[in-house]
């Protein structure tokens, strides 16, 4: 499978996991993570926090982003979810697992993060909406081209969460290269 998962599977086969959350924005739930196939196509679905930016959403909707998973939003009976394109991507800790960060990984992967954040800024999307976390920053292994999963709503401290990031790689980086 293409997805981190904890084994668990819906009625429908979607797998599922948790992921956590920011105590300010949701409390002290998790929000829920399920991957899903359809058609020719791979998705990371996640729940729609209650008090979701329609802005937000509708920023990213219309406007797909070089570096950004793309992302839809679906109105359920339950509630809204997020949709990302995951199709033909790896999370990033599934590639450290097997191979050391060479300088060139590193390099594609802040070099992606800084257009990201030129980006997000132009369309008035806050950094901290950006989830760093090396299980849902998804690549395509060949060439490496990373893609990251912004949240609407989603409130984390932006520079603790890229300082954990960088602190994981470091980590697994290739200290020869």
């Amino acid at each position: 499978p293409d997805s981190p998962v904890d084994g668990r599977r819906d009625l429908n086969g979607d797998a599922r996991r948790k992921m956590p959350v920011s105590r300010e924005q949701y409390g002290r739930s998790r929000v829920e993570v399920r991957y899903s196939r359809e058609m020719n196509h791979n998705y990371m679905i996640i729940e729609a926090p209650d008090q979701t930016e329609t802005y937000e959403c509708r920023m990213l909707e219309d406007n797909p982003m070089e570096g950004l998973l793309r992302f839809r939003a679906r109105q359920k009976e339950q509630g809204r979810e997020f949709y990302y394109e995951i199709t033909s991507r790896q999370p990033l800790s599934r590639i450290l697992e097997r191979q050391r960060a060479t300088a060139g990984i590193i390099r594609s992967l802040l070099v992606t993060l800084e257009k990201v954040l030129d980006q997000t800024e132009c369309f008035l999307l806050p950094e901290e909406g950006l989830v760093l976390d090396p299980d849902y920053i998804y690549v395509k292994p060949d060439p490496f081209a990373a893609a990251f999963c912004f949240i609407p709503g989603r409130r984390e401290d932006f520079f603790s969460e890229l300082s954990m990031l960088l602190k994981q790689i470091l980590e697994r980086t290739d200290h020869q290269d």
